[in-house]
């Protein structure tokens, strides 16, 4: 079967995005994209995005990890997705709304930038962990999909979380797991450990839920762009009271078939 595709890139974090009717009925779709996600017998990627978009009235994404597993949301799935239907003029307003499997959200086009709005979720949630005889103080908060924080109060190795500690808390809460350090009331930077996708170069709905936390803090401002620094590179998101605004890079890196 071949399988036509495009891949992009939002700020590091790669998917496949693959037309919903280019797919057979009849195969296991988990299978197919863990295969294509596979960096060494597949085209490598942090997962796909699988566009349904002829007969809806609202375009709707099936969102899968590199692992083949589902997930409900993926923000920087809906940047790319929406870059590609503006610039593809399939949808010639600077306005769009995407379905996912966790709501509808609407997107906008301002000058080439690629904003999504979320609405600010419920508070978060605490709980203590205790691993390897360390205790850790962990925030929870759904935002559409299930996200765990730690704050960076300088006790924990980065590298120790980047290898040991961030798959640990993916694996016991089934959860996208963010190491947020502040920077300053304007910036702060987060490492992500992505459920399904392990250690990813950025996490949007991750960055979202870290932003919703920092400003419930009072550790960011409100109603005002702050700077986000990834391993893929700098984003901005912004908190008010009634919803969550992110934005950043997205770039095509290649289009082709994959023979499955």
């Amino acid at each position: 079967m071949e399988i036509p595709f495009i891949k992009m890139e939002a700020n590091g974090n790669n998917y496949l995005l693959i037309q919903e009717e280019c797919i057979n009925k009849n195969i296991n779709v988990s299978n197919l994209i863990s295969k294509m996600s596979n960096k060494n017998y597949g085209i490598g990627a942090d997962g796909a995005l699988i566009l349904s978009n002829t007969y809806r009235p609202i375009p709707y994404i099936e969102i899968f990890n590199s692992d083949g597993s589902k997930a409900k949301l993926c923000v920087n799935g809906l940047r790319i997705v929406s870059k590609y239907l503006f610039d593809t003029k399939i949808n010639e307003k600077d306005t769009i709304k995407i379905k996912t499997d966790s709501g509808i959200y609407d997107i906008l086009n301002v000058d080439n930038n690629i904003i999504v709005k979320l609405n600010s979720p419920n508070t978060y949630t605490e709980e203590i962990f205790y691993y390897n005889n360390k205790k850790y103080a962990l925030l929870f908060l759904d935002i559409g999909n299930r996200n765990c924080y730690l704050i960076n109060d300088g006790t924990i190795n980065v590298n120790y979380f980047k290898n040991v500690l961030g798959r640990q808390l993916s694996l016991k809460y089934d959860a996208n797991v963010g190491f947020i350090t502040p920077l300053s009331k304007f910036s702060f930077s987060i490492i992500t450990y992505e459920r399904g996708s392990k250690l990813t170069l950025s996490c949007g709905s991750n960055i979202c839920g870290a932003a919703a936390i920092l400003e419930e803090k009072k550790m960011i401002e409100r109603d005002t762009f702050v700077d986000v620094e990834t391993m893929g590179g700098i984003l901005k998101v912004k908190v008010n009271k009634n919803e969550i605004a992110f934005t950043g890079s997205i770039n095509l890196i290649c289009k082709g078939t994959f023979y499955f």
